[in-house]
């Protein structure tokens, strides 16, 4: 089973980490998404600081690292980056110890792997809409914000910054990336940043948007897509 092209050109723009010290493993999983995203990178051990915001998937050979290397690493409040666990046998695992992991699946390295692409679209496919808390939602094809049936009225940088951060929904965006992409490396400051979450936070609730200190801003993990 695969995945047709024109299906999937959202996924040329995710990147996806994969972290395995089996060479055979990675290599298997690195080809068969090669032909739908140029973003994959491989890391054989957990480095001192991992950037997790920066990746919209991330694989994890599970039976290669300790559960407190993994814990430690994976186990914030600041990311919803979500991770596939990959594993020979499903006894082998207590999902217990990884409450506060962000686990959206859990493969079998012989059974799974030949369809790990479809695993990956489904977990990060586009959706029509979202619906956040308090009667809000946020039109994905027509970025248009709403409470309930009316229509938030934002002005063009603010649905130019919340449109951002959706569309990097499970990513802490830092304030250099925001200046790049919302201002177009216009000359802006924390400050003129902090000033726009603001307005978006005032026409809506202040919770929507996160703000995790030294790092950037979040779309809070209160919503669900239909």
């Amino acid at each position: 089973m695969t995945m047709k092209m024109d299906a999937c050109e959202f996924l040329k723009e995710k990147s996806i980490l994969i972290l395995s010290f089996d060479k055979a493993i990675s290599n298997r999983i690195e080809n068969s998404l090669r032909p739908y995203s140029t973003k994959v990178e491989v890391l054989r051990i957990i480095p001192n600081y991992l950037n997790i915001s920066k990746y919209d998937l991330i694989i994890i050979d599970l039976e290669y690292y300790e559960k407190r290397e993994l814990i430690k690493t994976f186990s914030n409040d600041y990311y919803n980056t979500p991770i596939i666990f990959l594993i020979s046998k499903l006894e082998n695992i207590d999902l217990n110890n990884f409450s506060n992991i962000c686990i959206k699946n859990i493969l079998l390295k012989d059974d799974n792997l030949k369809n790990i692409s479809i695993y990956i679209q489904i977990i990060l496919q586009k959706k029509d809409k979202i619906i956040f808390k308090n009667g809000y939602s946020y039109l994905l094809k027509e970025n248009r914000f709403y409470f309930k049936n009316s229509e938030v009225p934002l002005t063009k940088l603010e649905i130019k910054l919340f449109e951002y951060l959706i569309k990097n929904i499970n990513r802490t965006i830092d304030y250099q990336e925001l200046v790049s992409n919302v201002w177009d490396d216009k000359s802006c400051t924390i400050y003129s940043i902090r000033n726009v979450v603001n307005k978006i936070r005032e026409k809506s609730y202040y919770e929507i948007i996160s703000n995790i200190s030294k790092k950037g801003y979040t779309i809070n993990n209160d919503y669900i897509y239909i």
